[in-house]
């Protein structure tokens, strides 16, 4: 009765555990072989106790954790980096992340951690190597809570994410982050920084981020004194006026800074009666001191710039890049003098300055007319004061990336002009002009990507508005009203031979002649969505390059026998192929019963998963073409039905085939036996004349040479084969070099056991080399790199040159992960 008890009791523990939680995570090796776990999205109550010990990385978001318990990673000692993001977790015990030694990235991001009690002192005591911490989207509302968080040991923490609550007061141990470098403050609950705010944060932070104040918040002028050697300041969508932002920069006066990043920042608020920018030099009078590299200043809702306030940098030939979009002064009041400013800023890569409201072409007005006490408007065109002529853009030679798009203009474009020119990206899109504008490149260009997207005359693209451009990769040509070229005889794209992207969709495009875009050998992505097509033009077929076809959003009814012939010969070519065609009125009929069994069976990748909306004519309703193709036969039972009787004549001779084939091999199944074995030995003999007189070289430094010997016993004793290793088989008296060199020659493989002695030890350089030359000559076959107690960053640099051709094993502690690595060197070699 009692052993009866037992056994209840024990099969009770096995059904109904207490704290054992079986994992459903996917467990994969990254590039440099180490183990990753992913158990996003199961559930997960507690941390799971199953997964392997040795992974570098735990990702846990997306589960119910409330609590992170004691000593709930001691399992997983090797970690660097463990994400727990969207859970519920509130509280940390004070030895939740024992053991955790090897920890350099830890993100506990949205879940209700609160800065003032949820943190017990010594919860981060144990990471002695955290680089990275992430504590931001906690504190959800705006509640005065000061920071208790014990971060005094994180000694080489130096990238803090943190929430700004509100009258934030950051205690004394956040001064002891000697080594904090970026500092991000996220749900930013504050309407007021002090200049005592950051008074107790370390001097030697270089990037400060503050992009969600929801709430108006007011800026005294000294809140960043507390960071002398700042290099980025990111205010982004933070609702800060552009005024206060400007006027903290004085403690950086006559300093070098990479980014002022300042999009967004003057929002329009009734509330606190927010006036628009008028940019003065008296505002920017502290930025014109600053060496600034990048400066975004978009979206700040600037009305008017006033006496040159943007061309009186102290040193323009610091910038590289500069983005001024989504403003609202004229382009009129600065245009000349900023143009004659860009070839000052010789570095200057990048420029933006798109959305600007111009002033619109030839307005229509109402006048009011009064006669015979009736009072009445009538429609009037409307004429300037002055003339706009058209525009010459000269674009700086240096300059890679130049945006100009979405304008309202009164003139005109006239041209864009460079010489000599490293101009990589050029989008000129999105507004009306009279005539397409003439792109003049001079000298060299390197043109890559060009988005003339927008601009409705573009139908003289093809009289020479465009020189040749050679290195062209993407054109972009959306909504330019294409289908008025496409129905000439011109050919629009013979200046851009070598394009591998084209898009030129949104053009009302219902045909496409076959000489209307040229012999585009290299096109391997092509946008043909919205847009009219009935059919596929039989042009896309002559693309024999294209891996990717964007059909979605046309009037295709299906898909022709020849197109889809076509469609997986270059899925056959290139590996892939991809296939958009949601949207599109498609019928499931009779007729289309090839294209319904082509999306269940073809390999070619489609979006939606190949399910799309079909009008089914036989029942006169919508379904799906999933649905319909998986049931033809109860939804086309009418049918030809000789092609039931075909199925059926197949479906028998292939059975009788099958039989007459089974029988012929059972009846000379010893003769075809012998045929195959004596073929097959005298391909191995063939093979043995390369002669080696060992099967495996051994390269080792002196600290594993207990590991070389269990080795040698493993390959020789136990699995026949002869190795090769210098404390045994080398000639006393000859010349280590020589004999390090004849051995690895007279060796069918070669082993390097990687361990801390190795970064010392040349003569590995020495056999590295070799190895690489026996491998290029055809002698060697394979190298296995086995590693032990030395992490894969700190391994001879000499390794790379041969890393493609090398199989990697870590070598592992648990015993029965060390029995798995043994069987994995056995199949590697033998």
């Amino acid at each position: 009765m009692d052993n009866m008890w037992k056994f209840i009791v024990v099969c009770i523990t096995c059904v109904f555990p207490y704290s054992t939680v079986f994992a459903k995570c996917n467990i994969t090796l990254n590039m440099l072989g180490y183990k990753e776990a992913s158990c996003k999205h199961q559930g997960f109550t507690l941390v799971p106790m199953d997964l392997p010990p040795d992974i570098k990385k735990l990702d846990l978001s997306y589960n119910r954790l409330t609590r992170l318990y004691s000593n709930g990673f001691l399992r997983y000692k090797y970690l660097e980096y463990l994400l727990i993001d969207n859970n519920d977790i509130r509280w940390l015990h004070t030895t939740a992340f024992s053991s955790l030694s090897f920890l350099r990235h830890l993100s506990l991001s949205r879940n209700y951690l609160n800065v003032s009690e949820s943190y017990p002192q010594g919860v981060f005591e144990p990471l002695n190597n955290l680089s990275v911490l992430d504590i931001s989207r906690n504190m959800k509302y705006q509640d005065y809570n000061p920071y208790k968080i014990p971060v005094s040991g994180l000694s080489n923490l130096r990238e803090l994410s943190i929430d700004l609550v509100f009258n934030a007061t950051f205690g004394q141990q956040f001064k002891k982050l000697h080594n904090l470098q970026v500092l991000k403050l996220d749900y930013c609950h504050v309407n007021h920084l002090n200049n005592e705010t950051f008074s107790e944060m370390p001097v030697n932070i270089r990037e400060f981020h503050m992009t969600t104040c929801k709430y108006f918040v007011v800026i005294e002028g000294g809140v960043l004194i507390p960071f002398p050697h700042l290099k980025v300041l990111n205010l982004t969508n933070s609702n800060i006026h552009l005024a206060q932002a400007l006027n903290i920069l004085h403690p950086f006066q006559n300093k070098s800074m990479d980014a002022l990043l300042f999009r967004g920042i003057t929002r329009p608020d009734s509330k606190h009666s927010i006036d628009p920018v008028i940019l003065t030099p008296e505002m920017m009078k502290y930025t014109y001191t600053i060496c600034i590299k990048a400066m975004d200043l978009s979206a700040n809702n600037i009305i008017l710039v006033k006496n040159k306030s943007l061309v009186l940098f102290q040193r323009p030939e610091c910038f590289e890049t500069i983005i001024i979009s989504a403003n609202s002064f004229s382009v009129d009041s600065w245009e000349v003098d900023f143009v004659l400013f860009s070839f000052k800023m010789t570095n200057l890569k990048i420029i933006d300055i798109s959305y600007f409201p111009l002033g619109f072409k030839n307005p229509t007005f109402l006048n009011v007319i009064t006669k015979d006490n009736v009072t009445r408007v009538e429609k009037v065109q409307g004429k300037w004061a002055r003339q706009h002529n058209s525009m010459t853009v000269l674009i700086p030679s240096q300059i890679h990336f130049f945006r100009i798009t979405h304008m309202m203009t009164e003139g005109s474009f006239l041209e864009f002009k460079a010489k000599d020119s490293f101009l990589r990206h050029l989008e000129i899109s999105y507004f009306e002009t009279d005539f397409f504008p003439r792109i003049n490149m001079e000298g060299f260009n390197s043109l890559e990507h060009l988005d003339l997207s927008g601009i409705s005359s573009v139908k003289t693209i093809g009289d020479a508005k465009i020189p040749f451009l050679i290195h062209l990769k993407t054109l972009i040509l959306r909504e330019t009203n294409l289908i008025n070229v496409l129905q000439t005889n011109i050919t629009i794209l013979r200046f851009c031979p070598n394009i591998m992207n084209l898009d030129i969709s949104n053009n009302y495009i219902w045909k496409i002649k076959a000489n209307s875009l040229g012999q585009l050998h290299n096109l391997k992505q092509l946008n043909l969505s919205h847009n009219l097509l009935e059919t596929i033009p039989e042009v896309v077929t002559t693309f024999f390059s294209l891996d990717e076809l964007d059909l979605s959003y046309n009037q295709l009814t299906t898909i022709g026998k020849n197109i889809l012939g076509w469609i997986d010969n270059m899925h056959n070519k290139h590996g892939t192929f991809k296939l958009y065609l949601s949207n599109n009125p498609l019928i499931c009929s009779c007729d289309t019963t090839k294209f319904l069994r082509w999306i269940l069976t073809t390999k070619v990748e489609l979006d939606n998963n190949g399910n799309y909306s079909c009008w089914v004519s036989s029942r006169k309703s919508i379904n799906y073409t999933t649905n319909v193709a998986e049931d033809l036969h109860h939804y086309f039972v009418d049918c030809d039905n000789t092609v039931w009787i075909k199925v059926g004549i197949s479906l028998l001779v292939s059975v009788l085939s099958s039989v007459l084939c089974i029988a012929l091999l059972y009846n000379f199944r010893w003769r075809i036996m012998f045929f195959l074995f004596r073929n097959f030995r005298r391909f191995a003999e063939k093979g043995l004349e390369l002669q080696f007189d060992y099967d495996v070289y051994i390269s080792y430094s002196d600290d594993c040479v207990s590991f070389v010997k269990e080795l040698q016993e493993k390959v020789e004793d136990e699995w026949g084969f002869k190795v090769c290793f210098e404390d045994r088989d080398f000639m006393i008296g000859e010349s280590i070099a020589t004999e390090r060199a004849t051995s690895i020659n007279r060796c069918r493989h070669i082993i390097f056991l990687v361990t801390p002695s190795i970064v010392k030890n040349e003569w590995t350089r020495f056999e590295i080399e070799r190895a690489k030359y026996e491998k290029f000559s055809k002698n060697l076959q394979k190298i296995v790199v086995i590693t032990r107690d030395i992490p894969l960053d700190t391994i001879p640099i000499e390794f790379s040159t041969i890393w493609k051709d090398v199989l990697l094993i870590q070598w592992p502690v648990e015993k029965d992960e060390v029995q798995f690595a043994w069987q994995k060197l056995r199949l590697w070699f033998f």
